[in-house]
């Protein structure tokens, strides 16, 4: 059967689907946006680590409002404070009085809007479909996701290219006045969605014990963090910057961002369908294809042996998405799912913020391709050491200890 056919999933299938379509219009705006205000790949970091600073530190609260309230609800509220953000972000553009300071004041608050939707959304799902079907779930939520990607990503090289920065943000607010109307027509019972604890911060500290009990999921969220500090930001931050000078500007990293969308879609539909006896070391493995881009951009690749790379990239992603979040909801009992959620987005982003803002400056210092090569060899050993670990490497075998004590998700 497929999740498709119960229709609280299809609802919220469809509402993530056209969120994610809108949202993937807005990196490529905002940082050609800063572009034309600065010229400085330095303020490119700093307003996409403006977005990601205040999502870390809203994370948190939303982790615990999401276990402790109806999630849909959480998710409406957070979508409805999107549409106003961007609403006036469009304005500010569209009108051409927009300023830097704007822009980062702009990308922060709707980050913090967005710190409330994603444990939510994480949440909820298992609570739209039987067990047995929460992987193929999380593999289609994956799909809505970079389906949606790969026309946000082309549409918003487009607009950018065209009409402006503008109104592809004017778009984004759009979609996610849509995904508010099909959240609201989900029916979820009271008793789901409703998960009472005495205390706020008791419950962040229950959340904290569920996050820390398990080895493997604090080592790889810490992985991670790392990753997004030292591979992930430059790429995305020196990117557009490399595509303004020697690419074909927005149209050629568009062309980038949508070969990655095309390889996260690919890797979506994978993720829910293949059965892993060591799904965490997969993982690891398949996560050694990112940084083939790095390598590429710095070595001045032809554009469209980049796109591939970045299509590998994406699908590595995608693919590894949708294993650790399944196995997070088979592991982590409902009632705390939202606050691991959420404790594993704030520790995977914690340095997130300062690698978009030092991008920049370090690539100035030590060059653009220098910075890049770093990225990709700390990406090789990092990965061979996590996956060297004993409860990385021995989960899903039937012999890992900790999975004895996991509260499956029903």
């Amino acid at each position: 059967m497929s999740p498709l056919r119960q229709r609280n999933f299809r609802l919220l299938f469809t509402a993530r689907t056209i969120s994610f379509f809108g949202s993937n219009l807005v990196p490529i705006a905002v940082a050609f946006a800063v572009l034309d205000l600065t010229g400085s790949a330095t303020d490119v970091g700093i307003a996409f680590a403006a977005r990601t600073l205040a999502q870390i530190a809203t994370l948190l609260v939303g982790g615990v409002v999401a276990d402790r309230l109806p999630r849909r609800r959480v998710m409406i509220g957070s979508e409805l404070a999107s549409v106003l953000v961007q609403v006036a972000l469009a304005v500010v553009l569209l009108t051409g009085e927009a300023t830097l300071w704007q822009l980062v004041v702009l990308q922060a608050l709707g980050g913090a809007a967005f710190a409330f939707f994603t444990p939510a959304s994480s949440g909820l799902v298992p609570q739209t479909v039987p067990a047995a079907l929460l992987q193929r779930a999380n593999g289609l939520m994956s799909v809505a996701r970079y389906s949606a990607y790969v026309g946000g990503a082309a549409v918003g090289g487009a607009l950018v290219a065209t009409i402006g920065s503008g109104w592809a943000i004017a778009l984004d607010a759009a979609t996610f006045g849509i995904s508010v109307l099909l959240l609201v027509a989900m029916r979820i019972p009271a008793a789901a969605s409703t998960m009472q604890a005495p205390n706020f911060v008791r419950e962040l500290a229950d959340g904290w014990r569920a996050f820390t009990e398990h080895l493997w999921v604090w080592l790889i969220t810490l992985w991670i963090s790392l990753y997004f500090l030292i591979s992930y930001a430059p790429f995305f931050v020196l990117g557009p910057y490399v595509a303004k000078q020697s690419m074909h500007g927005a149209a050629g990293w568009a062309f980038v961002l949508t070969g990655e969308a095309v390889g996260a879609l690919a890797g979506a539909i994978a993720g829910g369908r293949v059965r892993l006896r060591r799904p965490l070391v997969t993982i690891g493995l398949t996560f050694l294809a990112t940084g083939l881009q790095l390598v590429l951009l710095a070595a001045h690749a032809p554009l469209a042996t980049i796109a591939v790379a970045a299509a590998l990239a994406g699908f590595a992603f995608s693919f590894g998405s949708v294993v650790w979040e399944t196995e997070l909801q088979r592991t982590i009992a409902p009632a705390k799912l939202s606050r691991v959620s959420a404790y594993n987005w704030v520790g995977a982003m914690a340095f997130l913020p300062a690698g978009y803002a030092i991008a920049g400056p370090v690539a100035a210092a030590i060059g653009v391709s220098t910075t890049l090569w770093i990225g990709a060899a700390w990406l090789l050993v990092s990965t061979l050491f996590v996956c060297s670990v004993s409860d990385v490497r021995r989960y899903g075998s039937g012999v890992t200890p900790e999975l004895s004590s996991a509260v499956p998700v029903k």
